[in-house]
């Protein structure tokens, strides 16, 4: 069984809600379009988007009735607390290989199969992935993705290794300094591996990093890319989106 989670911002925290919506559905279709259906999504949010699909019971929606967060700390707060909703609800189902997912990236299909295959393994980190403006047609490759983007690491949580309980308030972001899964997504790897649970290449790339959609989280503070992969993305060559990627990755 693998879990993917998925923070969604509140409407009143975002600047256009139809296009956080448009965007939501497509990273929820990326996610659920695994080739092998042993897999729960968890979604947590103020507002229930309006689906343009239907899904089955395997997608789940968490409700947060905490403060509407204001500016950029106190978004990056409240994503925090979402996260710790579902990792709490995965506790309660036992634990297993856990994939936050932000919700605006794309994922391959081929992960929940993968961890199926491979079920011993301490979790999976992408060896490479993509780099996607919104609205274009070509996706660019980067390395070391999850040093920027919160959507590459999959890890085998037990029980023990997830939150029973809520922090005390929205505000309380103590959690990241005691759970595993709410660290930086750029530290959880290197954590790990000091820890002796050392987390396997895939032998695929398993994200697209969705950029510009207008309500990135990490973008809104300046950018989300230093100089070094400022330089790296200009230097990579454009690879269209079509047949192979879109299938892989869902994307339309």
């Amino acid at each position: 069984m693998i879990y993917f989670g998925i923070p969604l911002r509140s409407k009143a925290a975002s600047k256009d809600w139809k296009n956080v919506e448009r965007v939501f559905n497509r990273t929820l279709y990326s996610v659920y379009r695994q080739t092998d259906p042993d897999f729960r999504i968890i979604v947590a949010c103020h507002d229930m988007p309006i689906l343009d699909r239907e899904y089955d019971d395997r997608v789940e929606f968490l409700i947060s009735d905490t403060p509407v967060p204001g500016d950029r700390k106190e978004m990056m707060l409240d994503k925090g607390w979402k996260e710790s909703m579902i990792v709490k609800r995965i506790r309660e189902k036992g634990g297993g290989y856990t994939m936050l997912v932000d919700s605006d990236d794309l994922i391959s299909n081929s992960i929940a199969s993968y961890v199926k295959e491979n079920p011993d393994e301490n979790g999976f980190l992408s060896p490479y992935g993509y780099a996607y403006n919104d609205g274009s047609d070509y996706v660019k490759k980067l390395t070391a993705l999850h040093r920027i983007c919160g959507s590459c690491s999959i890890v085998n949580y037990s029980v023990e290794d997830l939150p029973d309980n809520m922090p005390e308030n929205l505000w309380d972001d103590s959690p990241k300094d005691v759970w595993i899964i709410r660290k930086s997504h750029r530290v959880i790897p290197d954590y790990l591996e000091k820890h002796g649970r050392r987390l396997v290449r895939m032998p695929f790339p398993t994200t697209i990093y969705v950029r510009n959609t207008g309500d990135n989280h990490s973008m809104q503070n300046g950018g989300d890319l230093n100089w070094k992969r400022k330089v790296e993305l200009a230097v990579r060559p454009r690879i269209k989106i079509s047949g192979g990627i879109a299938d892989q990755f869902g994307v339309y």
